[in-house]
C-alpha cells in the first residue's frame, strides 16, 4: 500500500551553475545575420540559362505543337528534354561559360539556341512532310491494288464471253 510522504521528506534540489550559465546566454543578444551571398552571378551579355531561352522561345513564338499552332509558353523541361535528346549530329549548344561570382555554368548561346531551334523545326516539318508523302503513296498503291481484282474480274468475264 502507497503511503503518503510530507512536504518535509522531499528533498529539494539546489540549481547548479550549469543552468545559471544557459540562463545567461539565452539573455544575451543574438548574433547579427550573416549575409548570404548569392549562388549564381551574372551571366556574360547573349548568354542565357535553359530556362530563360525557354522563355525567349515563348516571346518569338518558335515552338509549335502537334496541330501546327504556336505554343504560347514554352516550359523548361522542353527545352531540357530537346537538350538530352538532340541529334548527336546537331547537338543543342549548350556551353559551359564562367558567371561573374567564378562559378562554371552550363548555358545557351542566344544567337546559336535560335539557329539550332529554327535547324530543329526544319527537320520536324520536313519529317511531316515526307510522313503524308509516304502515306499518300501507300494509299495510291492500296487503291490500285484494289482495282487489280475488279480489273482481273472483268477480264475473266470479257474472255469467257468471246469464248463463246
Amino acid at each position: 500500500m502507497a503511503t503518503k510522504t510530507d512536504a518535509a521528506d522531499v528533498e529539494t534540489v539546489e540549481p547548479t551553475a550549469e543552468v545559471d550559465e544557459v540562463e545567461a546566454t539565452a539573455d544575451a543578444p543574438k548574433a547579427a545575420k550573416v549575409k548570404k551571398e548569392p549562388a549564381r552571378g551574372d551571366l556574360p551579355e547573349g548568354f542565357v540559362t535553359p530556362i530563360g531561352f525557354a522563355k525567349i522561345l515563348s516571346e518569338k513564338g518558335l515552338q509549335k505543337d502537334r496541330a501546327g499552332e504556336v505554343v504560347k509558353d514554352v516550359r523548361p523541361q522542353m527545352v531540357y528534354s530537346y537538350i538530352k535528346n538532340a541529334p548527336k549530329d546537331d547537338a543543342f549548344p549548350l556551353e559551359d561559360v564562367t558567371d561573374s561570382i567564378g562559378k562554371t555554368r552550363s548555358v545557351v548561346n542566344i544567337e546559336k539556341g535560335l539557329d539550332w531551334w529554327t535547324r530543329k523545326n526544319d527537320r520536324t516539318e520536313a519529317r511531316k512532310t515526307n510522313a503524308a508523302a509516304k502515306e499518300a503513296k501507300k494509299a495510291e498503291k492500296a487503291a490500285a491494288k484494289a482495282a487489280e481484282p475488279a480489273d482481273a474480274a472483268a477480264e475473266t468475264n470479257s474472255q469467257a464471253v468471246e469464248a463463246e
